[in-house]
Order: C-alpha cells, then sequence, then structure tokens
C-alpha cells in the first residue's frame, strides 16, 4: 500500500476510533450511518465525511513533507447545524495534535487553516469544508 493511502485510511480509521463516523474500506452505508470516506463525495449515504489529501511541500533532503487535507462533510438535509457540531468533533481531534501514527503514517503535526461553507447540493443537503496542514514524516528513496 502506497503511503498517501495508508495515510488515508489511518486518517479515516483514527475518526472512526473516536465516533465521528463509520469507516468501512469497502464503502458500503446504511442510510442511517455517517460514511468516512476517501476522495469522492459518494450520492449515499446521505451524511458524510469525505477526506481528500493533496501535497503541499516536499523537503528536498529530509523525509518532511507537508500536506493538505480536505474534511468535507454533508448534512442528511439543509440545516448546517449537524455538519458544523461534526467539524467541531474533526477539529477537537485534529487541530494541534502531534506525533499521530496514523496506520504507521506518522504525522508531527495537524493544523486546521481554514473552514468554508458550501452549497447545497442537488438533493438541497448542506455541505461544508475545512482545510488542514499536515507535517508528516514521508522517507523516500532520496529522502531519510
Amino acid at each position: 500500500m502506497s503511503w498517501t493511502r495508508t495515510l488515508a485510511h489511518g486518517l479515516a480509521e483514527h475518526l472512526a476510533a473516536e465516533g465521528i463516523g463509520i469507516y468501512r474500506r469497502a464503502g458500503s452505508y446504511l442510510e442511517s450511518e455517517v460514511g468516512i470516506v476517501i476522495g469522492t463525495v459518494p450520492a449515499a449515504p446521505a451524511r458524510v465525511l469525505v477526506l481528500s489529501l493533496y501535497p503541499l511541500v516536499d523537503d528536498v533532503d529530509q523525509a518532511d513533507s507537508v500536506l493538505g487535507l480536505q474534511v468535507r462533510t454533508r448534512c442528511g438535509g439543509p440545516d448546517p447545524r449537524e455538519a458544523l457540531d461534526r467539524l467541531d468533533d474533526v477539529f477537537d481531534l485534529l487541530h494541534g495534535a502531534t506525533h499521530l501514527d496514523l496506520g504507521g503514517a506518522l504525522v508531527h503535526l495537524a493544523m486546521r487553516t481554514s473552514s468554508v461553507p458550501m452549497s447545497r447540493d442537488q438533493s438541497g443537503r448542506y455541505e461544508h469544508a475545512d482545510t488542514y496542514q499536515l507535517t508528516a514524516h514521508r522517507p523516500s528513496r532520496h529522502r531519510s
């Protein structure tokens, strides 16, 4: 499994272990569950937490990388309070966290950098996204 995939799965499992949602690698969820998914916003279930990782800066010599993490949530309806509560739970868990071992991927520091309300989807469900910066240890062939 690639380093980025390991980090994504580790993040999802970390959030699920804290009761923020349910994570299944196969991605099948009941309509009553808050599904944690990686990368793409699914049509169902109505309530989801979507994790999207992307690189920002990679040191040339040392195994230090900075990644962006978008945490996007969608409610079951138009009321934004459910999404805001869920994102507060994520903030309480991640912002300022240090020395996280997420499935074998090591994150030195996580910090939220923005929070943006989004428009409603085609079904009228409210969406909101927070962005985090993750400073991580990511060894590679030419970096140690």
